[in-house]
């Protein structure tokens, strides 16, 4: 009997010591949350690094911009006009750089435009009478020659040798004032040279006068000043 009654104490005094330890389970901030949460996901911060990481991985590098590229591989600073002149007069010697380049203007405030003598290198909207040929989609200049890939031409591409005209070509023409009097003739190589470089110069010559004292400067009656005799 005695010994019964040790059994029964003893289990009381589990059963009251389970209850309290469950009645602490379920109250307990601590065990609540880790019996009661899904194992947590990396912290954000993680996350972040390894998204950032793989777009570094697989992000493509920024290309260096290209230098621009002409059509030519070099602007001549010189070129002779007029080779193998069939003129008394000979070869002119031309400075491509300084009327590029330098205050060459008729009135000597800017450099004078690619378009004066490359005329057909400019949209055909900007042409001027008597020009009627154009070539290019864009008036030519510095800029737009490094930004493309089309050559500029030579003046004798299509400003022919008289009679040396190719059979797959025809010499152009043009109509002007001469003399007062309207005229149509062949534009050779000769004639082109003469009416763009005289015009420029005479104007120039009226506008400043004091040029015509200056070494190498030539009107059109000052034909040996730029020609080289045969």
């Amino acid at each position: 009997m005695r010994n019964l009654t040790k059994v029964l104490i003893v289990l009381l005094f589990g059963s009251a010591a389970v209850f309290v330890f469950l009645n602490d389970a379920e109250y307990s901030p601590t065990l609540a949350q880790v019996a009661g949460r899904p194992t947590p996901t990396p912290p954000a911060a993680n996350s972040n690094s390894r998204v950032n990481t793989n777009s570094a991985a697989n992000a493509v590098a920024p290309q260096a911009p290209q230098a621009p590229q002409g059509g030519d591989k070099k602007i001549p600073k010189s070129f002779t006009l007029g080779k193998d002149s069939q003129s008394e007069h000979g070869e002119a010697p031309f400075d491509h750089d300084t009327h590029a380049f330098k205050m060459y203007s008729p009135d000597g405030k800017s450099a004078i435009g690619c378009v004066e003598c490359h005329h057909t290198d400019q949209p055909k909207s900007a042409l001027k009478p008597p020009l009627i040929t154009s070539e290019r989609e864009v008036v030519l200049t510095l800029e737009s020659w490094r930004a493309s890939a089309q050559k500029v031409k030579e003046c004798r591409t299509c400003h022919f040798q008289s009679g040396n005209v190719p059979d797959d070509a025809t010499m152009p023409t043009a109509t002007y004032a001469e003399r007062g009097k309207q005229v149509t003739k062949d534009l050779n190589n000769e004639l082109a040279y003469h009416i763009n470089c005289n015009t420029c110069h005479d104007a120039a010559a009226k506008l400043r006068p004091e040029l015509k004292s200056r070494p190498g400067f030539a009107t059109t009656t000052d034909c040996m000043t730029c020609h080289r005799p045969n």
